[in-house]
């Protein structure tokens, strides 16, 4: 029996975006393997607990998404967001961040990282600072050498879910701009 609920994530995947940042990813993040995490950019996590999610949940965000154009991007650099991950900065990154915003606003029960009030950049995060398979910024710059930027055109966003803890699989997909 798991000790918490079982949890969500909203997601923008990248691992088809570009195989050689995907593979950096799993170098420095090998954790996420087995958690089966891809390479991603996180738009609301957590979101509704998993068994509680319904059919009207699901349709609101098939509607939200259909109303959003495709999101198109570059990852630029690479960035720390100070003592948690090192991570690919988007840019431009304005519709993103006014996508994150609009869910955040649609969903303020479900703040970003648990954390009322936070405004998190828009951020692919390529490994964390501390854990079982710490990195550091030298070292995800060093990896990522000569692989950005990396151009993204994103066209669905992805309802992942935990089917056991520290597990992950994608629920359903949804499509941005119908």
């Amino acid at each position: 029996m798991s000790s918490r609920p079982l949890e969500t994530a909203i997601t923008l995947v990248l691992e088809d975006q570009d195989e050689a940042l995907a593979e950096a990813h799993r170098e420095l993040y090998p954790e996420r393997i087995a958690e089966a995490i891809p390479f991603s950019l996180t738009l609301l996590y957590p979101w509704i607990p998993a068994e509680s999610v319904t059919d009207a949940d699901l349709e609101e965000l098939r509607e939200f998404f259909a109303a959003r154009s495709p999101l198109e991007f570059e990852l630029t650099h690479v960035a720390e967001m100070e003592g948690i991950v090192v991570y690919a900065v988007p840019e431009p990154d304005a519709e993103l961040r006014a996508t994150m915003r609009a869910l955040w606003a649609l969903y303020p029960e479900y703040p970003p990282y648990r954390e009322p009030g936070s405004d998190p950049p828009p951020h692919a995060t390529l490994g964390r600072l501390v854990g079982p398979s710490p990195t550091s910024l030298e070292a995800a710059r060093e990896r990522l050498e000569g692989l950005l930027p990396a151009r993204c055109d994103v066209r669905e966003v992805a309802l992942m879910e935990e089917h056991a803890l520290d597990r992950m699989r994608v629920r359903v997909t949804f499509p941005l701009g119908g």
